[in-house]
């Protein structure tokens, strides 16, 4: 028989897995995997790992450890499929949730609260979002999550092994995104640390803590100090160029973040509560200004993107923990008004959701018809099932549980039916889905790809670099990518083909087969 901790692991392990393989398959890549897929190609192209290139030219703007897996998991499975390259991020998110179990079982010695918090975090909707992506973020801010819970631990049981823990999960963290997690996660938890807790408990071990910082600091560092040597002059420009592209692009108000509630999807009426409730009992109130400083940290930076707001939804994950824990072992007649009121309300959002969600499903599955039959008779029999077993057989004994587990459950259940409908008819880049397939002539020809206008992205759909247009080329054979015929190259070329293609914009333009004349 499984022990309750390998059951609780076991379904935290079944529901993670569900939900980002709901959503892996949705989104096309956009500009941020690009540049990650394309220079994890580029290191197997080249066999160096060391130095990371993107589009040919060397890429020094982001710290090479995701890349370093993405790499990893193209070499290992011969794909270039985009899914597979999002197994990665997928294993650090569900790595993360696992950690999160065992770090508060040992934390608080609660496995409910150990449980609720995994379950809170592995159902928060930017949550699966971001964890199905293949970007940088996931990994900075999950790492730092990581090592603030292994810094707890350190706290509470002074143990070696756990402030090793520590420096590894900030080695990982500094080489995914430089100190942006660092500075977004894991100071505002030793601000908050120091605010909740007796000097008793860490006044003897900050010099250890500072030691461990400077070891991951100094350990991470070694890439970046590499490429300073080797390519100085060009690595000092791009450190500027980001420095600057921090202070003055995506510049947004102070206020930015403060919808984050809406991003908790179905727990948003449940982060909006307690937000402005702090706990009472002081130790408790830890994840609270944690979570707090944390917002604030990152509202000040002038840089502002919804996925740079992982840090709120992943500290917002114990503190909703901390209520549902309330609820699941307060009696129903115990509760406040306003207690009873918000389980009433969760209710009904989530039945307005679920229904919904079967309009859209029924308009665009059955009679749009963008999905086969079978599988909106799936979807439909899902849904209905959710609406019963959330109406029928509960007691006030168990009402609270059951609001709380089905609010996760539905957020997951609307991943699984219902991304496909927001992605590929509300979502602002359903523009990126397309429908002219780049020629395979073209991809598995040798001839190199020039153009005046291109973006990023079609760097990773072409399969191969392009060159930007300054000079007539040497080559006998090329590909020239434009919107019209190139008027300084019909002078030495011929157009042998032209192949349709639809860029990122979603405009149709042309390859043209040029052979010299």
């Amino acid at each position: 028989m499984l022990s309750n901790n390998k059951k609780d692991i076991l379904i935290l392990l079944s529901l993670s897995i569900f939900a980002f393989l709901s959503v892996i398959w949705v989104n096309e890549v956009d500009i941020m995997e690009a540049r990650n897929f394309i220079t994890a190609r580029e290191i197997l192209q080249n066999s160096d790992w060391w130095t990371t290139t993107l589009n040919g030219q060397l890429r020094f703007e982001k710290p090479p450890f995701p890349t370093w897996l993405t790499a990893f998991t193209m070499m290992l499975f011969h794909s270039k499929s985009e899914s597979i390259l999002r197994i990665p991020n997928i294993l650090v998110s569900i790595f993360t949730i696992l950690f999160l179990y065992i770090s508060i079982i040992r934390i608080k010695k609660d496995k409910l609260f150990a449980f609720l918090s995994s379950f809170v975090l592995l159902t928060t909707f930017m949550f699966i979002k971001i964890g199905a992506e293949n970007t940088w973020d996931i990994y900075t801010y999950a790492f730092a999550f990581c090592a603030s819970l292994s810094l707890y631990i350190y706290m509470q049981e002074n143990l070696k092994k756990d402030l090793f823990l520590t420096i590894i999960f900030l080695i990982l963290s500094f080489l995914s995104k430089g100190p942006v997690g660092f500075y977004a996660i894991f100071i505002p938890f030793i601000i908050a640390y120091l605010f909740t807790n007796p000097k008793e408990k860490w006044k003897g071990k900050i010099k250890f803590i500072l030691l461990a910082i400077i070891v991951a600091f100094a350990l991470s560092s070694i890439w970046a100090i590499s490429m300073y040597f080797n390519h100085s002059n060009y690595f000092l420009e791009v450190m500027k160029k980001e420095s600057l592209t921090w202070s003055t692009k995506h510049s947004r108000s102070i206020f930015f973040y403060l919808d984050y509630f809406v991003y908790m999807g179905s727990w948003i009426f449940f982060s909006v509560f307690v937000f402005f409730k702090s706990p009472k009992n002081k130790e408790d109130k830890i994840f609270y200004i944690w979570n707090i400083i944390s917002l604030i940290f990152i509202s000040i930076i002038q840089m502002k993107k919804k996925r740079y707001g992982l840090p709120i939804y992943l500290i917002s994950s114990l503190n909703i923990a901390q209520l549902c824990v309330y609820y699941f072992r307060t009696p129903y007649e115990n509760l406040k008004k306003i207690e009873k009121f918000l389980l009433r309300f969760q209710q009904y959002f989530i039945m307005f959701v679920i229904f919904l969600s079967l309009v859209f499903i029924t308009y665009f599955g059955y009679i749009k018809k963008e999905i086969s039959f079978i599988l909106f008779l799936l979807y439909i029999f899902i849904h209905i099932i959710f609406l019963i077993l959330i109406n029928v057989k509960y007691t006030k004994n168990n009402y609270a549980e059951r609001v709380i587990l089905f609010s996760g459950l539905t957020m997951l259940v609307l991943n699984f039916s219902s991304s496909w409908v927001l992605e590929n008819n509300f979502m602002k880049d359903k523009m990126l889905k397309f429908k002219v397939p780049v020629s395979q002539e073209v991809v598995t020809s040798n001839y190199s790809i020039y153009s005046n206008d291109f973006d990023i992205e079609e760097v990773w759909r072409t399969g191969k670099n392009i060159k930007e247009l300054t000079n007539i080329p040497m080559e006998k054979e090329i590909f020239y990518l434009g919107d019209k015929e190139p008027e300084n190259l019909m002078k030495v070329y011929k157009i042998i083909k032209i192949y349709k293609y639809q860029k990122i914009n979603h405009k149709i333009a042309n390859l043209y087969y040029l052979e010299r004349k």
